[in-house]
């Protein structure tokens, strides 16, 4: 988990308009995986968004977004924008508009402890070319049930799987869908191309990607261990390494 509370937006007073506005949107139940809401006007319009991982279900996604905001309320209580990110889904909210921008920061970074064998060849290469592939075919998805969400599985030399997955937000419009992928894509690359594991989660974004081997012991899922890093400016940020995904913390 990492929360990122936006200090350059300002703050409101619990008595406000626009906490009345933010209540709204904090209140709503995911149906879908993916939400957004625009309330109030002038000063007190709040924008916020929901957005879960096109790989979990409604059930799973509701669990999310559920903790997710609590955890958004406790961390940023009084801050006019905020963002969190969980292994499952994100939410944010701002007193300006932002669902068509393309953002890249604030953006956090989980990655596996272990490290890809050297038997497996060259990793790097193969690791780039094939999320290429799948960013490419994500950014013609703008129209699908689950907007730009794409996951590939290839097996290679007969001897491990690579699992891809790269989602962007719905409202983005396919060529900075694109390159918001492109550049997560470049960084998760620069620092974690020799890990079994990585993810990267950005405003507008997310790139996922996992190894799996006959040749070792089962690796547990992404999202139940590893280190992280994070990234972005000028922000208050609190973060958690998390020893299981929101869905296993819950039970579901």
């Amino acid at each position: 988990m990492a929360t990122f509370c936006i200090k350059s937006s300002g703050n409101f007073s619990r008595n406000s308009t626009y906490n009345t506005n933010l209540s709204s949107f904090r209140n709503q139940s995911s149906i879908v995986n993916y939400y957004n809401l625009t309330t109030g006007l002038a000063s007190d319009t709040v924008h916020g968004m929901f957005l879960c991982t096109g790989d979990v279900n409604i059930t799973t996604c509701n669990a999310c977004v559920k903790t997710a905001t609590i955890e958004i309320v406790k961390n940023c209580t009084n801050h006019k924008e905020a963002i969190i990110y969980y292994f499952d889904c994100m939410v944010r909210y701002s007193d300006k508009f932002f669902l068509s921008t393309l953002e890249t920061q604030p953006n956090s970074v989980w990655m596996s402890v272990d490290q890809i064998p050297k038997s497996l060849g060259p990793f790097r290469e193969r690791l780039s070319e094939k999320m290429g592939e799948v960013i490419v075919r994500s950014s013609m998805l703008s129209s699908a049930l689950t907007p730009y969400y794409y996951m590939d599985v290839t097996r290679f030399d007969g001897s491990y799987d690579l699992d891809s997955l790269v989602q962007c937000s719905p409202h983005l419009d396919p060529g900075n869908c694109t390159t918001c992928l492109k550049l997560a894509l470049q960084e998760i690359t620069e620092c974690c191309s020799h890990q079994l594991w990585a993810m990267i989660f950005t405003p507008k974004c997310f790139v996922n990607f996992y190894v799996t081997t006959s040749s070792l012991p089962p690796l547990p899922s992404p999202n139940r261990s590893g280190s992280f890093s994070i990234n972005g400016n000028n922000e208050i940020f609190w973060g958690m390494a998390v020893a299981a995904s929101v869905s296993a913390l819950l039970g579901l």
